[in-house]
């Protein structure tokens, strides 16, 4: 008892000091917004109202699987327009193995209205949290990519609002594509399931790469813990420590072990990526994700190689001639090595 009264004593001063500090985080910077011209993205609105929340939970109600499970993924205008990221990843759960049917189950959140208008066009789950359009922005060149750290702001803000409705997560990256299932690979006693590339983990100087795909419990653990995540995003927002969930993870292994969220690492050999040039085999692997790769051309081009060779060997297997699985190497990434 005890120690549940520490625990929730804990949890209240945390979350009285997180708005505390956004607020003067806030207030700072959109005052140096405004002398200094930044291009910084300042979020100016508070939590998302009560009719906002009801929204998002109606979408969430209409693509839930039985278990309250629901997969994210989130879009920016730089992925959402024809022949972009995203027609290539809604096309690999259609050429996937038993994966057409998430289709029912995917929400897309879109960063922007671009990505608001195109993604209606596509798919009948598209939820726009008001909050985004919020951010203080000055007009640039567009990027190829997504902000990493608008990102994970962003991210983080969405899942921890779908975690405290209640449902469960499988967020993956837009620029994954979806081959076979992954669900025999989540573990719904834990927290959070994740691939993590820790192969590399000295050369990027303790930061780990994370598969681009991961599962989420709702559970009041998990709530208190991204709570947690996001107020060090407002205490050292530019640290990239932060800005990668797997990285987070295993520089405060004390911070996990205190609020008991419990972790289940995936093999990597399930997950591919483009890192990892022809290290999965087809027999193997689950998703791909298209990251090591900065320029969009040579992103879609490699995709869509990938998703031709997926083709290819799904056809040759359900041939009855014989022939050596082995022998089936993965093209890309070409283009996104040479860009």
């Amino acid at each position: 008892m005890r120690d549940l009264g520490l625990r929730r004593w804990q949890s209240l001063s945390l979350t009285a000091a997180f708005f505390i500090v956004l607020l003067c985080f806030l207030l700072f910077h959109s005052s140096e917004f405004v002398r200094s011209g930044s291009r910084r993205r300042i979020l100016l609105k508070p939590p998302t109202s009560h009719s906002e929340r009801e929204e998002l939970d109606q979408v969430l109600t209409r693509a839930t699987m039985p278990d309250r499970t629901v997969i994210l993924t989130m879009l920016d205008e730089a992925w959402a327009s024809p022949g972009s990221i995203i027609d290539v990843f809604l096309r690999s759960f259609k050429v996937g193995e038993g994966t057409e049917r998430f289709l029912n189950h995917l929400v897309i959140i879109p960063m922007d209205a671009k990505a608001l208008n195109y993604c209606r066009s596509l798919h009948p789950y598209c939820f726009y949290p008001s909050i985004f359009s919020h951010y203080l922005r000055i007009i640039a060149q567009p990027t190829t990519s997504p902000d990493d750290n608008v990102f994970i702001w962003k991210r983080n803000y969405v899942l921890l609002q779908v975690l405290e409705l209640g449902y469960n997560i499988i967020f993956t990256d837009a620029d994954v594509m979806w081959l076979r299932s992954p669900l025999l690979h989540f573990h719904p006693q834990n927290e959070l399931t994740i691939s993590c590339d820790f192969s590399s983990y000295e050369q990027r100087g303790g930061n780990v790469q994370d598969g681009g795909l991961f599962f989420l419990k709702s559970t009041a653990i998990s709530i208190e813990f991204f709570k947690y995540f996001n107020f060090m995003k407002v205490l050292y927002p530019n640290s990239r420590v932060n800005r990668s969930l797997c990285s987070y993870i295993v520089q405060n292994q004390d911070v996990v072990a205190a609020y008991g969220f419990r972790i289940q690492y995936v093999n990597t050999t399930y997950f591919g990526e483009f890192c990892h040039r022809n290290r999965y085999q087809f027999r193997e692997v689950y998703s791909m994700h298209a990251n090591c790769c900065e320029d969009l051309r040579s992103k879609v081009h490699d995709m869509e190689l990938a998703l031709h060779d997926w083709i290819r060997f799904r056809a040759r297997s359900s041939d009855n001639y014989t022939w050596k699985p082995t022998a089936f190497r993965w093209r890309a990434p070409h283009k996104c090595l040479i860009s």
